[in-house]
């Protein structure tokens, strides 16, 4: 046994039978058999210091890379969407299919190199929240808006009750969240697809659960689909991949925010993300006299 755990199992073959049978010289063997288990439990805490520091090294290495690549491929990215817009505007009928192209291509591309940054930050914990009382209706709407093009095509429900609180979250990063998780319904489920965005109170927190009706994630898979630069099996229609760096962002958030996310596949197909978020702070009250106007101002 050593100090934390057993760490093996040792065997004794005396050459004298009648060896090891008396209290001391058992006490002598087992004291033995505990020096060694230390010393095993010693070099193998020194191997996984070891290997933590290259690991943390590694990790800072590739953040750096990612923040500083991602950096310069924006202003670029930029200007092409840019320029690709204005040639839409103004063009004839048979190059539109073409610079719709470039429109849409450049846009994604420029998410993907956000997201990198956002991983960046979020990783070198860079990123202060800005919290404030928003309403969930509207950062869903924002949402919605920013992936218009790509959720055009599917039947997408929401369902929050007119009751539902004020929510204390930073608002552009929940956003992200909620725009993560939908790119995500939307390219892994076929076109006319259902997917729905729901709410509800449960026991003090706040649950906000994003589904689709498509293949749903592969079994065995829940937790390791959070991870960065985890690619499940599942392809998309259109053939693409993600990169795996949109849910691990959607963990990162909602963490910061003191909840959880989930996912699992439902009984009647597809996935579906839970969110829950802490709600028992009750939002702040106005008074009377802010809600008034005053005619002398």
């Amino acid at each position: 046994m050593g100090s934390q755990r057993t760490v093996g199992a040792l065997g004794v073959k005396p050459r004298e039978s009648g060896r090891f049978l008396g209290p001391e010289q058992r006490r002598l063997l087992e004291s033995s058999a505990s020096l060694i288990a230390l010393a095993i439990e010693r070099d193998e805490s020194v191997l996984d210091a070891h290997q933590a520091q290259l690991r943390i090294e590694a990790e800072q290495l590739r953040n750096s890379l990612l923040s500083s690549v991602s950096h310069d491929l924006r202003t670029p990215l930029s200007t092409i969407a840019g320029a690709a817009s204005s040639l839409l505007e103004r063009s004839r009928d048979e190059d539109r299919e073409f610079l719709q192209t470039i429109v849409d291509e450049s846009r994604r591309l420029a998410r993907l190199v956000e997201n990198l940054l956002d991983m960046a930050r979020l990783d070198s914990g860079a990123v202060a929240l800005n919290r404030q009382w928003h309403v969930l209706e509207e950062i869903v709407g924002l949402a919605l808006a920013a992936v218009k093009r790509e959720i055009g095509g599917h039947d997408v429900r929401v369902d929050i009750p007119n009751d539902f609180p004020l929510l204390s979250v930073d608002a552009f990063l929940f956003e992200q969240v909620l725009v993560n998780l939908l790119e995500n319904a939307t390219r892994y489920t076929e076109p006319r697809s259902h997917v729905e965005i729901s709410a509800a109170i449960v026991r003090k927190t706040a649950e906000i659960r994003v589904a689709d009706n498509g293949p749903g994630v592969p079994a065995g898979s829940e937790a390791r689909i959070f991870d960065k630069f985890f690619r499940g099996s599942t392809v998309a229609p259109d053939g693409r991949r993600g990169v795996g760096l949109g849910l691990a962002i959607c963990r990162a958030i909602v963490e910061a925010h003191g909840g959880t996310i989930s996912v699992a596949n439902r009984r009647e197909g597809g996935a579906e993300f839970r969110i829950v978020l802490p709600c028992d702070e009750p939002p702040p009250k106005i008074r009377d006299e802010e809600l008034s106007v005053s005619v002398n101002a």
